[in-house]
Formats: C-alpha cells, sequence, structure tokens
C-alpha cells in the first residue's frame, strides 16, 4: 500500500480483522441468509458435463502419396529441362542447323511461360 506516495510494506501497516483471513467462506448467494459457501467452489465436478468437440478423420488411402509423386515427377521434367537446356544446346544447333539465337529463345520459353501463366494463376486464386 501507498501512503502519501510512499511505499509501505504489510509489517508498516494496520491489519483490519477482514485482511487478516483472506481464505474465509463467503457468501456467494445474494438473499443475505448468511449461508456460507467454499471459498474455492469444485469446477472439477463440472467437467464431465461438458460436451467435448470431436474431429472426424478421414482415412489417407494413399491417394496422398501418388499426388505428392506426380507432383515431384513434374518438377523433376519442368525443372530440369529448365535448367540442362545450356547443356544440350549444342546437339540441338546441329541438329537444327539454326542460329544461337533462336535455338536459345525456344529454350527461354519455358520458364517465360511457367512465370507468366504462375502470375495469372495466383490472381484466381482466394484464400479465406
Amino acid at each position: 500500500m501507498t501512503t502519501s506516495g510512499v511505499a509501505t510494506s504489510c509489517t508498516d501497516r494496520d491489519v483490519d480483522d477482514q485482511d487478516a483471513d483472506i481464505t474465509a467462506p463467503y457468501d456467494d448467494d445474494d438473499d443475505g441468509d448468511g449461508e456460507q459457501a467454499d471459498a474455492v467452489p469444485d469446477l472439477l465436478s463440472d467437467v464431465d458435463d461438458i460436451d467435448q468437440p470431436t474431429v472426424t478423420l478421414l482415412p489417407d488411402g494413399g491417394w496422398g502419396w501418388v499426388v505428392v509423386a506426380a507432383a515431384f515427377v513434374s518438377n523433376l521434367i519442368v525443372g530440369g529441362i529448365c535448367y540442362m537446356f545450356g547443356i544440350i544446346m549444342p546437339e540441338l544447333l546441329e541438329y537444327f542447323q539454326a542460329g544461337k539465337g533462336k535455338t536459345a529463345f525456344v529454350g527461354s520459353l519455358v520458364p517465360g511461360t511457367l512465370s507468366v501463366v504462375g502470375k495469372s494463376i495466383s490472381y484466381t486464386v482466394t484464400y479465406k
């Protein structure tokens, strides 16, 4: 407690009879009949009466792993073509008898298309 702005300890202040026993029972019904109740209500007795939420777990069925495998193979093929084009470019130059610019342009179509399509598809996705 503070008295005129100065903090005092518990031994410095006078303790009333009401402050002495803080664990005393209290009257929780406002009818004024003076019946005393326990200071701490028994909350654990009401726990069994509460409806617990249930979570329904759907069976996996293995299709999740099929989707993961398909996505992995798709990314492996598309990413492989994009990143290994420089390795196969000399063979493509010799086979098609085209210039380096035209052949490199064909190789840049895949990552360019992925970038443009990815950006436009991202506008159609809504997050809730």
